[in-house]
């Protein structure tokens, strides 16, 4: 059980890949460092992990226990719990969790963020054996597939144009809603042959978490081999905004300097949550560069040069 009667030097939220290596480094600096985490990572679905050095196509879950076996081996204290409040106590932190209330110097704010699902029936029988949001991470896996896009605006744009990159068989399924696409996005889309199509969804078919077809509320089958979702992206919960950190404006976002620190003094936000890529890779990065500035932090000023 977490200790309630001492102060930690940092307490981690969040378990993903950002959470656990900013863990690892700590631990590895001989800090009292623990991890809170309640077992509800974004990529939850996923069946792989792709780009990650050394780690290509290993399974989210086995690079999540990896990482908390090597964190407990550098001394991290972990806690599957959730945490409910974090408060500011003088220079420390109060933070409030389901396994009880600790103190801490530091704190690193790791939820990540929640994308939002396409209210389609039976879309996530076929997730993810064939249904995707990230085109970074999976977009190689529909290598010459005929792909939809589920979404509309700037964001349904983008996503398509960038999946040329692997397919040529693109179609946007706007699902009812207005297509909000500005002229350029439009002149883009026609250019490439993107088809678009604005009738509802209905629903999408297929065999085992095969897709093959989304059907149209006109009864149209559109034939499909993959499909991925653009709708937006959620804050997991509200511990930023309750702090008072400074986030971004219709962003999931929150404001970090080059340092991983948010606008409240001893507190960082990394992963998902920190502008840039989200990617199993860079959320690494941000931890590690979260981890070496929280240290020095830390640091008296008669250790300081």
């Amino acid at each position: 059980m977490p200790d309630s009667n001492s102060i930690y030097d940092c307490i981690i939220i969040g378990g993903g890949p950002a959470g656990l290596t900013c863990a690892i480094f700590l631990g590895r600096y001989r800090r009292r460092v623990l991890l809170c985490d309640n077992g509800r990572p974004r990529n939850y679905a996923s069946r792989a992990i792709h780009g990650f050095i050394g780690q290509h196509n290993i399974p989210p879950g086995e690079l999540l226990r990896r990482g908390r076996e090597e964190a407990i081996a550098a001394g991290v204290e972990v806690c599957d719990c959730t945490v409910s409040s974090i408060e500011r106590v003088g220079a420390d932190f109060c933070v409030t969790t389901t396994a009880g209330t600790m103190r801490t110097r530091r704190v690193v704010l790791a939820y990540g963020v929640r994308d939002i699902v396409p209210d389609i029936p039976h879309l996530t029988d076929f997730y993810p054996g064939s249904v995707y949001h990230c085109p970074d991470c999976d977009g190689y896996e529909v290598t010459g597939k005929r792909v939809g896009i589920i979404g509309r605006g700037k964001r349904a744009a983008g996503l398509a144009l960038k999946l040329l990159q692997w397919s040529n068989e693109l179609t946007i399924f706007v699902d009812g809603q207005p297509r909000d696409f500005s002229q350029e996005h439009t002149s883009k889309l026609l250019a490439e042959g993107i088809g678009v199509k604005d009738e509802k969804v209905l629903a999408v078919t297929g065999h085992g978490d095969q897709i093959a077809h989304a059907v149209l509320e006109t009864g149209e089958r559109v034939a499909i081999d993959a499909l991925f979702f653009s709708i937006g992206t959620v804050r997991s919960c509200t511990l930023a905004e309750d702090l008072g950190c400074k986030v971004f404006e219709g962003e999931p976002c929150i404001v970090v300097d080059d340092y991983k620190q948010t606008s409240v003094e001893g507190v960082y936000a990394i992963g998902d949550l920190a502008p840039g890529s989200q990617l199993a890779v860079t959320s690494a990065a941000d931890g590690a560069v979260a981890a070496v500035a929280i240290n020095k932090s830390l640091l008296p000023p008669s250790r300081l040069v």
